[in-house]
């Protein structure tokens, strides 16, 4: 996560799963892995060696584009993929969706997205277009990930840790953690929650924020990534069903004086 979270929350993201049992081994590669035995011996490059039962692998996905070579597909060489248009059309009448399209973002510019949201609404999307439809792809797919019960975020657009980053956090509550949002809606699938939730009313404008008093904690937040001072990617940290909030900023591409009149419409402070 630290090519995704600011440094500040990817460092607390990482206390986090420690105390959680994970060991975290920084600075270091899986170079091999052995079976012996019954159990995987994983050879890092710091020289360290794991034994373990099971290994889960999460190092995201290249997509298979041997078939570009044989076809005369077009392969992007930044993001991977196969080059798409907007219409997510590879060639005339040939069309590409998820994880292996390299397609234009009307919004943020070309794009390869590895996210489950995105898979779902693009193949629809060229379904539909393979019957004549000609629609270009404008849905900002969202992705989100969990740290227990307690923790989690969801993010949608470019969010990279390298760009510049303005976050916004206010006190959290009981109702702000992944296991409430799991029980008030019967889905734990994060894309299909906000279907089903009720969108809250934006905070009023005259709430202001204020300083963190000692002991208090602010467990719930909003982070905007920003380009040539445009939002391209927010974050919402333990904050959740805003994705068409999100959506809606994004599509429209201002520059915001102040981002913190720009949180309120998440409803932050809504529970304090």
């Amino acid at each position: 996560m630290g090519r995704v979270l600011p440094e500040y929350l990817s460092n607390w993201t990482t206390e986090k799963v420690k105390t959680e049992g994970v060991n975290v081994i920084p600075h270091a590669q899986v170079i091999g892995a052995t079976l012996t035995g019954d159990k995987v011996v994983l050879k890092l490059s710091n020289g360290q060696e794991i034994k373990s039962d099971h290994v889960v692998v999460a190092v995201g996905i290249e997509p298979r584009t041997d078939l570009a070579k044989a076809s005369g597909f077009e392969v992007d060489s930044t993001f991977g993929g196969y080059l798409v248009n907007a219409e997510l059309e590879a060639r005339s009448n040939i069309w590409v969706a998820g994880d292996a399209a390299c397609f234009y973002d009307v919004k943020l510019g070309r794009r390869r997205v590895e996210h489950h949201d995105h898979s779902v609404v693009s193949g629809r999307l060229a379904g539909e277009n393979m019957t004549g439809a000609g629609k270009p792809y404008w849905h900002q797919s969202m992705f989100w990930s969990d740290l227990g019960p307690q923790v989690g975020y969801e993010a949608i657009g470019i969010v990279d840790s390298s760009l510049p980053t303005v976050g916004v956090f206010a006190k959290a509550t009981d109702k702000d953690t992944p296991k409430a949002v799991v029980e008030a809606t019967g889905e734990s699938v994060r894309s299909e929650t906000e279907q089903v939730a009720v969108p809250p009313k934006p905070l009023s404008a005259d709430s202001k924020p204020r300083p963190p008093k000692e002991g208090e904690n602010y467990g719930k937040g909003v982070v905007f990534y920003l380009k040539d001072k445009v939002i391209v990617g927010i974050v919402l940290w333990n904050v959740f069903n805003r994705m068409p909030i999100a959506r809606k900023i994004i599509k429209e591409g201002e520059v915001y004086e102040d981002l913190n009149e720009v949180a309120k419409l998440f409803n932050l402070y809504g529970t304090e």
